[in-house]
Protein backbone atom coordinates (compact mmCIF):
# COMPACT_ATOMS: atom_id res chain seq x y z
CA UNK A 1 0.00 0.00 0.00
CA UNK A 2 3.01 2.30 1.05
CA UNK A 3 4.50 1.69 -2.67
CA UNK A 4 0.83 2.75 -4.35
CA UNK A 5 1.32 5.80 -2.35
CA UNK A 6 4.37 6.83 -2.73
CA UNK A 7 4.07 6.03 -6.90
CA UNK A 8 0.83 8.01 -6.54
CA UNK A 9 2.24 10.83 -5.05
CA UNK A 10 5.31 10.60 -7.25
CA UNK A 11 3.75 10.60 -10.71
CA UNK A 12 1.17 13.49 -9.66
CA UNK A 13 4.19 15.29 -8.97
CA UNK A 14 5.69 14.98 -12.46
CA UNK A 15 2.46 15.66 -13.92
CA UNK A 16 2.63 19.50 -11.85
CA UNK A 17 6.55 20.45 -12.67
CA UNK A 18 6.39 19.44 -16.43
CA UNK A 19 3.09 21.51 -17.21
CA UNK A 20 4.66 24.81 -16.97
CA UNK A 21 4.24 28.03 -14.24
CA UNK A 22 2.67 31.13 -13.61
CA UNK A 23 3.90 34.06 -12.67
CA UNK A 24 1.73 35.40 -9.39
CA UNK A 25 0.88 36.69 -6.07
CA UNK A 26 -2.44 36.86 -4.35
CA UNK A 27 -4.00 40.26 -3.95
CA UNK A 28 -6.21 40.82 -0.63
CA UNK A 29 -8.47 43.59 0.26
CA UNK A 30 -9.91 45.02 3.70
CA UNK A 31 -12.79 42.86 4.87
CA UNK A 32 -16.10 45.26 5.43
CA UNK A 33 -17.85 43.97 8.97
CA UNK A 34 -21.28 44.97 10.46
CA UNK A 35 -21.74 47.32 13.26
CA UNK A 36 -21.75 45.73 16.18
CA UNK A 37 -22.15 48.81 18.62
CA UNK A 38 -21.54 46.74 21.83
CA UNK A 39 -18.95 43.94 22.16
CA UNK A 40 -18.81 41.63 25.65
CA UNK A 41 -15.85 40.12 26.31
CA UNK A 42 -16.80 36.95 28.32
CA UNK A 43 -13.70 34.14 29.44
CA UNK A 44 -11.10 33.50 31.46
CA UNK A 45 -7.47 34.56 32.36
CA UNK A 46 -6.34 34.10 28.83
CA UNK A 47 -9.37 36.40 27.05
CA UNK A 48 -8.53 38.79 30.28
CA UNK A 49 -5.21 39.40 28.83
CA UNK A 50 -3.11 37.95 32.04
CA UNK A 51 0.49 38.18 31.27
CA UNK A 52 2.82 35.36 32.82
CA UNK A 53 5.61 37.87 32.89
CA UNK A 54 4.11 41.51 33.97
CA UNK A 55 1.27 39.68 36.40
CA UNK A 56 -0.97 42.62 36.15
CA UNK A 57 -4.85 43.44 37.15
CA UNK A 58 -6.53 42.21 33.85
CA UNK A 59 -9.99 41.38 35.62
CA UNK A 60 -12.59 43.13 34.41
CA UNK A 61 -10.54 45.49 32.32
CA UNK A 62 -9.69 46.67 29.26
CA UNK A 63 -5.76 45.27 29.02
CA UNK A 64 -3.87 46.70 26.25
CA UNK A 65 -2.23 44.16 23.89
CA UNK A 66 -4.98 41.49 24.07
CA UNK A 67 -7.30 40.24 21.89
CA UNK A 68 -10.17 41.79 23.03
CA UNK A 69 -8.61 45.37 23.03
CA UNK A 70 -7.25 44.95 19.79
CA UNK A 71 -10.66 43.93 18.29
CA UNK A 72 -12.56 46.32 20.03
CA UNK A 73 -10.30 49.02 18.31
CA UNK A 74 -10.40 47.09 14.85
CA UNK A 75 -14.11 46.76 14.76
CA UNK A 76 -14.59 50.42 16.35
CA UNK A 77 -17.16 49.10 19.02
CA UNK A 78 -18.27 50.39 22.22
CA UNK A 79 -16.32 47.48 24.86
CA UNK A 80 -17.14 45.34 28.18
CA UNK A 81 -14.73 43.43 29.11
CA UNK A 82 -16.05 40.80 31.23
CA UNK A 83 -13.58 38.48 31.68
CA UNK A 84 -11.89 36.85 34.82
CA UNK A 85 -8.77 34.50 36.01
CA UNK A 86 -10.35 31.14 36.73
CA UNK A 87 -13.52 31.51 35.28
CA UNK A 88 -15.24 28.09 34.12
CA UNK A 89 -18.45 26.81 32.58
CA UNK A 90 -19.42 26.57 36.06
CA UNK A 91 -18.89 30.21 36.63
CA UNK A 92 -20.94 31.18 33.35
CA UNK A 93 -23.87 29.11 34.46
CA UNK A 94 -23.88 30.97 37.70
CA UNK A 95 -23.58 34.02 36.37
CA UNK A 96 -26.70 33.60 33.83
CA UNK A 97 -29.03 30.81 35.64
CA UNK A 98 -30.80 31.85 39.09
CA UNK A 99 -30.73 28.25 40.54
CA UNK A 100 -27.53 26.97 39.72
CA UNK A 101 -25.37 26.49 42.44
CA UNK A 102 -22.14 25.86 41.50
CA UNK A 103 -19.34 23.75 43.28
CA UNK A 104 -17.50 24.13 46.30
CA UNK A 105 -14.55 25.94 43.79
CA UNK A 106 -17.01 28.48 43.03
CA UNK A 107 -15.17 31.70 42.16
CA UNK A 108 -12.24 30.60 43.52
CA UNK A 109 -10.05 33.40 41.76
CA UNK A 110 -12.10 35.89 42.96
CA UNK A 111 -14.14 37.43 46.09
CA UNK A 112 -17.76 35.70 45.88
CA UNK A 113 -19.59 39.35 47.09
CA UNK A 114 -17.61 40.99 44.60
CA UNK A 115 -19.47 38.93 41.95
CA UNK A 116 -22.68 38.71 43.17
CA UNK A 117 -23.16 42.53 42.18
CA UNK A 118 -21.20 42.40 39.11
CA UNK A 119 -23.40 39.65 37.70
CA UNK A 120 -26.57 42.14 36.83
CA UNK A 121 -23.86 44.35 35.12
CA UNK A 122 -22.58 41.21 33.38
CA UNK A 123 -26.56 39.78 32.32
CA UNK A 124 -27.20 43.31 31.26
CA UNK A 125 -24.12 44.11 28.96
CA UNK A 126 -24.75 40.37 27.64
CA UNK A 127 -27.91 41.12 26.78
CA UNK A 128 -27.50 44.67 24.42
CA UNK A 129 -24.27 43.24 22.71
CA UNK A 130 -24.28 42.96 19.30
CA UNK A 131 -20.79 40.85 19.30
CA UNK A 132 -20.08 38.41 22.47
CA UNK A 133 -16.59 36.44 22.22
CA UNK A 134 -15.79 33.86 24.22
CA UNK A 135 -12.98 32.09 25.98
CA UNK A 136 -13.72 29.16 28.60
CA UNK A 137 -12.78 25.93 28.87
CA UNK A 138 -9.02 25.14 30.28
CA UNK A 139 -10.06 25.77 33.93
CA UNK A 140 -12.54 23.19 33.92
CA UNK A 141 -10.26 20.65 33.54
CA UNK A 142 -6.87 22.24 33.91
CA UNK A 143 -7.34 24.63 36.94
CA UNK A 144 -9.55 21.96 38.17
CA UNK A 145 -6.48 19.72 38.43
CA UNK A 146 -4.47 21.78 40.64
CA UNK A 147 -7.20 23.06 43.48
CA UNK A 148 -7.58 19.37 44.02
CA UNK A 149 -3.65 19.79 44.69
CA UNK A 150 -4.34 22.63 47.00
CA UNK A 151 -6.50 21.34 49.37
CA UNK A 152 -4.68 17.71 49.58
CA UNK A 153 -1.73 20.21 50.36
CA UNK A 154 -3.62 22.03 52.98
CA UNK A 155 -4.81 19.19 54.64
CA UNK A 156 -0.97 17.54 54.62
CA UNK A 157 0.34 21.03 55.67
CA UNK A 158 -2.42 21.25 59.21
CA UNK A 159 -0.72 18.09 59.93
CA UNK A 160 3.19 19.06 59.08
CA UNK A 161 3.31 22.71 59.18
CA UNK A 162 7.06 23.14 60.25
CA UNK A 163 8.02 20.41 57.42
CA UNK A 164 5.93 22.03 55.02
CA UNK A 165 7.40 25.41 55.67
CA UNK A 166 11.08 24.23 55.23
CA UNK A 167 9.91 21.91 52.00
CA UNK A 168 8.49 25.61 50.68
CA UNK A 169 11.77 27.19 51.31
CA UNK A 170 13.41 24.56 50.10
CA UNK A 171 11.77 24.56 46.30
CA UNK A 172 11.71 28.71 46.39
CA UNK A 173 15.60 28.74 47.09
CA UNK A 174 15.87 26.48 43.85
CA UNK A 175 14.22 29.16 41.79
CA UNK A 176 11.02 27.58 41.44
CA UNK A 177 7.38 29.19 41.21
CA UNK A 178 5.53 27.20 43.94
CA UNK A 179 2.33 28.49 42.13
CA UNK A 180 2.27 25.90 39.36
CA UNK A 181 0.85 22.24 39.38
CA UNK A 182 3.92 20.99 38.76
CA UNK A 183 5.86 22.52 41.32
CA UNK A 184 3.04 21.77 43.80
CA UNK A 185 3.66 18.40 42.64
CA UNK A 186 7.13 18.78 43.20
CA UNK A 187 6.89 19.61 46.75
CA UNK A 188 4.19 17.32 47.44
CA UNK A 189 6.23 14.56 46.93
CA UNK A 190 9.33 15.91 48.73
CA UNK A 191 7.05 16.46 51.91
CA UNK A 192 5.79 13.08 51.11
CA UNK A 193 1.65 13.91 50.38
CA UNK A 194 1.77 12.79 46.89
CA UNK A 195 0.79 9.46 47.70
CA UNK A 196 -2.57 11.46 48.49
CA UNK A 197 -3.04 13.42 45.37
CA UNK A 198 -2.32 10.30 43.16
CA UNK A 199 -5.74 8.97 44.44
CA UNK A 200 -7.54 12.32 44.27
CA UNK A 201 -6.31 13.45 40.46
CA UNK A 202 -7.40 10.76 38.40
CA UNK A 203 -11.61 11.70 39.82
CA UNK A 204 -10.58 15.25 39.44
CA UNK A 205 -9.64 14.77 35.79
CA UNK A 206 -12.91 13.06 35.27
CA UNK A 207 -15.06 15.05 37.22
CA UNK A 208 -13.71 18.36 35.34
CA UNK A 209 -13.89 17.42 32.32
CA UNK A 210 -17.55 16.19 32.67
CA UNK A 211 -18.94 19.17 34.31
CA UNK A 212 -17.23 20.87 31.29
CA UNK A 213 -19.38 18.79 28.53
CA UNK A 214 -22.39 19.29 30.89
CA UNK A 215 -22.17 22.80 31.20
CA UNK A 216 -21.11 23.33 27.67
CA UNK A 217 -24.83 23.28 26.42
CA UNK A 218 -26.37 24.93 29.55
CA UNK A 219 -24.01 28.18 29.03
CA UNK A 220 -24.40 28.60 25.20
CA UNK A 221 -28.36 28.49 25.72
CA UNK A 222 -28.29 30.64 28.43
CA UNK A 223 -26.39 33.25 26.70
CA UNK A 224 -29.00 32.94 23.47
CA UNK A 225 -31.47 33.37 25.94
CA UNK A 226 -30.40 36.94 26.74
CA UNK A 227 -29.59 37.86 23.67
CA UNK A 228 -31.40 35.69 20.43
CA UNK A 229 -29.70 37.73 17.54
CA UNK A 230 -26.42 38.28 19.21
CA UNK A 231 -23.00 37.27 17.34
CA UNK A 232 -21.12 34.89 19.33
CA UNK A 233 -17.75 33.58 18.26
CA UNK A 234 -16.38 30.98 20.43
CA UNK A 235 -12.48 30.55 20.71
CA UNK A 236 -11.01 27.45 20.87
CA UNK A 237 -8.35 26.05 23.68
CA UNK A 238 -4.48 25.95 22.22
CA UNK A 239 -1.33 24.22 23.01
CA UNK A 240 0.33 26.54 25.02
CA UNK A 241 3.94 24.68 24.44
CA UNK A 242 3.92 26.97 21.85
CA UNK A 243 6.02 29.73 22.21
CA UNK A 244 7.72 30.96 19.44
CA UNK A 245 7.15 31.60 15.91
CA UNK A 246 8.98 28.40 14.22
CA UNK A 247 6.46 26.20 16.16
CA UNK A 248 3.26 28.09 15.97
CA UNK A 249 4.22 27.84 11.52
CA UNK A 250 4.62 24.30 11.75
CA UNK A 251 1.22 24.12 13.56
CA UNK A 252 -0.71 26.21 11.54
CA UNK A 253 0.84 24.57 8.21
CA UNK A 254 0.66 20.56 8.66
CA UNK A 255 -2.31 18.62 9.40
CA UNK A 256 -0.56 16.35 11.13
CA UNK A 257 -0.67 17.64 15.05
CA UNK A 258 3.00 18.12 16.42
CA UNK A 259 2.23 17.52 20.35
CA UNK A 260 0.50 15.28 22.53
CA UNK A 261 -0.45 18.21 24.51
CA UNK A 262 -2.51 19.81 21.18
CA UNK A 263 -4.19 16.66 20.61
CA UNK A 264 -5.66 16.74 23.69
CA UNK A 265 -6.55 20.50 23.31
CA UNK A 266 -7.89 19.01 19.80
CA UNK A 267 -10.32 16.62 22.09
CA UNK A 268 -11.33 19.52 24.57
CA UNK A 269 -12.37 21.42 21.71
CA UNK A 270 -14.98 18.96 20.15
CA UNK A 271 -17.71 20.07 21.84
CA UNK A 272 -17.46 23.51 21.33
CA UNK A 273 -17.13 22.57 17.60
CA UNK A 274 -19.80 20.12 17.82
CA UNK A 275 -21.82 22.98 19.64
CA UNK A 276 -21.42 25.65 16.50
CA UNK A 277 -23.20 23.33 14.28
CA UNK A 278 -25.74 22.55 17.01
CA UNK A 279 -26.29 25.98 17.87
CA UNK A 280 -24.54 28.41 14.66
CA UNK A 281 -21.98 30.32 16.65
CA UNK A 282 -18.63 30.94 15.25
CA UNK A 283 -16.04 28.65 16.28
CA UNK A 284 -12.66 29.96 15.77
CA UNK A 285 -9.40 27.25 15.75
CA UNK A 286 -6.78 29.44 17.65
CA UNK A 287 -3.64 26.68 17.19
CA UNK A 288 -0.58 28.92 16.86
CA UNK A 289 -0.88 30.94 19.63
CA UNK A 290 2.33 31.80 21.06
CA UNK A 291 2.73 31.98 24.45
CA UNK A 292 4.44 33.80 27.01
CA UNK A 293 4.66 30.37 29.15
CA UNK A 294 1.05 29.36 29.87
CA UNK A 295 -0.96 32.77 28.22
CA UNK A 296 -0.41 34.23 25.04
CA UNK A 297 1.92 36.58 24.46
CA UNK A 298 0.95 40.30 22.89
CA UNK A 299 2.15 38.53 19.35
CA UNK A 300 -0.65 35.50 20.39
CA UNK A 301 -3.21 37.90 21.26
CA UNK A 302 -2.76 39.39 17.87
CA UNK A 303 -3.22 36.39 16.00
CA UNK A 304 -6.77 35.66 18.19
CA UNK A 305 -7.60 38.42 17.19
CA UNK A 306 -6.85 38.16 13.35
CA UNK A 307 -8.27 34.90 13.39
CA UNK A 308 -11.39 36.34 14.97
CA UNK A 309 -11.72 38.77 12.50
CA UNK A 310 -11.46 36.18 9.42
CA UNK A 311 -13.71 34.56 10.91
CA UNK A 312 -16.58 37.39 11.25
CA UNK A 313 -18.94 37.22 8.87
CA UNK A 314 -18.51 40.27 5.58
CA UNK A 315 -21.41 42.34 5.09
CA UNK A 316 -20.94 42.24 1.18
CA UNK A 317 -21.33 38.77 1.08
CA UNK A 318 -24.51 38.12 -1.55
CA UNK A 319 -24.95 34.91 -1.84
CA UNK A 320 -28.16 33.59 -0.64
CA UNK A 321 -27.59 29.64 -1.58
CA UNK A 322 -24.58 29.39 1.07
CA UNK A 323 -25.97 29.61 4.56
CA UNK A 324 -23.35 31.12 7.84
CA UNK A 325 -23.81 27.84 9.17
CA UNK A 326 -22.25 25.92 6.31
CA UNK A 327 -18.89 24.18 6.57
CA UNK A 328 -17.27 25.34 2.93
CA UNK A 329 -19.06 29.12 3.70
CA UNK A 330 -15.35 30.71 5.13
CA UNK A 331 -13.95 29.44 2.20
CA UNK A 332 -16.41 30.52 -0.32
CA UNK A 333 -16.60 34.16 1.96
CA UNK A 334 -12.81 34.42 1.76
CA UNK A 335 -12.81 33.96 -2.07
CA UNK A 336 -15.65 36.31 -2.53
CA UNK A 337 -13.94 39.24 -0.25
CA UNK A 338 -10.75 38.98 -2.00
CA UNK A 339 -12.23 38.64 -5.55
CA UNK A 340 -10.65 35.21 -5.87
CA UNK A 341 -13.93 33.23 -7.24
CA UNK A 342 -17.12 34.72 -7.93
CA UNK A 343 -20.58 33.51 -7.79
CA UNK A 344 -22.81 32.33 -11.11
CA UNK A 345 -25.02 34.94 -10.67
CA UNK A 346 -25.14 38.45 -8.50
CA UNK A 347 -26.63 36.47 -5.41
CA UNK A 348 -26.34 32.79 -6.22
CA UNK A 349 -22.88 30.91 -5.81
CA UNK A 350 -24.38 27.24 -6.53
CA UNK A 351 -21.90 25.64 -4.19
CA UNK A 352 -23.02 21.81 -5.40
CA UNK A 353 -22.73 22.52 -9.04
CA UNK A 354 -19.35 21.31 -10.45
CA UNK A 355 -16.55 23.68 -11.53
CA UNK A 356 -15.66 24.44 -15.31
CA UNK A 357 -12.37 25.16 -16.59
CA UNK A 358 -13.69 28.47 -17.59
CA UNK A 359 -13.69 28.95 -13.99
CA UNK A 360 -11.33 27.54 -13.19
CA UNK A 361 -9.59 30.12 -16.13
CA UNK A 362 -10.82 33.09 -13.74
CA UNK A 363 -10.23 32.41 -10.67
CA UNK A 364 -6.30 31.67 -11.84
CA UNK A 365 -6.30 35.01 -13.82
CA UNK A 366 -7.63 36.47 -10.18
CA UNK A 367 -5.20 35.26 -8.45
CA UNK A 368 -2.21 35.73 -10.69
CA UNK A 369 -3.49 38.13 -13.81
CA UNK A 370 -2.56 35.63 -16.27
CA UNK A 371 -3.55 32.10 -16.47
CA UNK A 372 -2.83 28.89 -19.39
CA UNK A 373 -5.74 29.38 -21.99
CA UNK A 374 -8.37 27.17 -21.86
CA UNK A 375 -9.51 24.93 -24.97
CA UNK A 376 -12.74 23.55 -23.73
CA UNK A 377 -13.96 26.56 -21.04
CA UNK A 378 -17.37 24.67 -20.46
CA UNK A 379 -16.10 21.33 -19.51
CA UNK A 380 -15.53 19.75 -15.88
CA UNK A 381 -12.70 21.12 -14.15
CA UNK A 382 -10.81 17.94 -12.87
CA UNK A 383 -9.10 17.82 -9.28
CA UNK A 384 -5.49 16.72 -10.79
CA UNK A 385 -5.98 20.04 -13.20
CA UNK A 386 -7.36 22.33 -10.23
CA UNK A 387 -4.55 20.99 -7.98
CA UNK A 388 -1.64 21.57 -9.97
CA UNK A 389 -2.50 24.70 -11.54
CA UNK A 390 -2.52 25.96 -7.75
CA UNK A 391 0.70 24.12 -6.69
CA UNK A 392 2.69 25.90 -10.11
CA UNK A 393 1.49 29.22 -8.57
CA UNK A 394 3.01 28.10 -5.49
CA UNK A 395 5.81 27.09 -6.80
CA UNK A 396 6.70 30.39 -8.91
CA UNK A 397 6.60 32.20 -5.16
CA UNK A 398 10.96 30.74 -4.62
CA UNK A 399 10.13 30.69 -1.21
CA UNK A 400 10.91 27.02 0.02
CA UNK A 401 8.47 27.28 3.06
CA UNK A 402 5.68 27.89 1.01
CA UNK A 403 6.68 25.34 -1.35
CA UNK A 404 6.93 22.90 1.01
CA UNK A 405 3.49 23.76 2.69
CA UNK A 406 1.90 23.24 -0.40
CA UNK A 407 3.83 20.41 -1.05
CA UNK A 408 1.96 19.02 2.30
CA UNK A 409 -0.82 20.12 1.41
CA UNK A 410 -1.31 18.41 -2.32
CA UNK A 411 0.18 15.09 -0.87
CA UNK A 412 -2.28 15.19 1.94
CA UNK A 413 -5.04 15.58 -0.78
CA UNK A 414 -3.43 12.61 -3.06
CA UNK A 415 -3.28 10.34 -0.07
CA UNK A 416 -7.44 11.12 0.65
CA UNK A 417 -8.42 10.83 -2.57
CA UNK A 418 -6.06 8.17 -4.26
CA UNK A 419 -4.33 8.59 -7.68
CA UNK A 420 -7.66 6.70 -9.22
CA UNK A 421 -9.89 10.05 -7.99
CA UNK A 422 -7.46 12.73 -8.33
CA UNK A 423 -9.19 12.69 -12.01
CA UNK A 424 -12.72 13.32 -10.54
CA UNK A 425 -14.83 15.86 -11.14
CA UNK A 426 -15.25 18.73 -8.24
CA UNK A 427 -18.26 20.60 -6.72
CA UNK A 428 -17.61 24.85 -6.63
CA UNK A 429 -18.28 24.22 -2.74
CA UNK A 430 -14.94 21.83 -2.88
CA UNK A 431 -12.96 23.76 -4.84
CA UNK A 432 -13.12 26.79 -2.64
CA UNK A 433 -11.70 24.75 0.39
CA UNK A 434 -8.91 23.58 -1.28
CA UNK A 435 -8.29 27.17 -3.28
CA UNK A 436 -8.55 29.07 0.15
CA UNK A 437 -6.01 26.59 1.77
CA UNK A 438 -3.67 27.32 -1.73
CA UNK A 439 -3.82 30.64 -1.39
CA UNK A 440 -3.15 31.11 2.36
CA UNK A 441 0.10 29.65 1.39
CA UNK A 442 1.17 32.23 -0.81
Amino acid sequence: MRKIIKKSIAVFLIIIMVSGTLVCSAAKQEKVYEDYGSYVLLGDSVASGWSDVEHRETRFVRVEGSYGAFLADDLGVEYHPMACIGFRTTEMRYIFEDNFEGDRFLFYSIDKEEMEWRIPLIRQAVSEAGLITLNVGGNDWGSFIGWHVYEEMDKFQNKNEEFMQKAEEYLTNAGTDENTIESLIDLAALCGALPDIIKVLPSALKTGFDNYMTNWNYMIEDIYALNPDVTLVVTGMFDTSVQDQETADKNEATMLKLSVSQAIVDYANQPMIDGAEKYGYIYVDTTGTICEENHPSVEGHRHIADKILEALPDVRFPYTDVSKDYDTYKAIEYLYQNNIMQGVSENEFAPDSLLTNKQLYDIILNICGVADDVSDPDAEANLIGMVSSLFKIVVTTSDVTKIIKALSLTINIVINEGILNLSRSVTRAEAAVIIKDFVDII
